[in-house]
């Protein structure tokens, strides 16, 4: 619960700091985190997610 949470209110900054937005892959694969976490995805969406989205995620919770 507590991951859903944290991943929910990053999602949130990250849109409203326009670095993500609807629709596009980056949303949809963090809302797949958070609805099903992240064994739920593909390799490819992993590998991003990995990549791109865990440090963007981390910067905004340092704000």
């Amino acid at each position: 619960m507590l991951r859903k949470i944290y991943l929910t209110s990053a999602l949130e900054q990250l849109m409203a700091q326009g670095r993500i937005h609807r629709p596009s892959r980056a949303h949809a694969i963090l809302r797949a985190v958070i609805n099903d976490g992240a064994a739920a995805l593909s390799d490819a969406d992993r590998q991003f997610y990995d990549l791109e989205l865990v440090p963007m995620i981390e910067r905004a919770a340092a704000y």
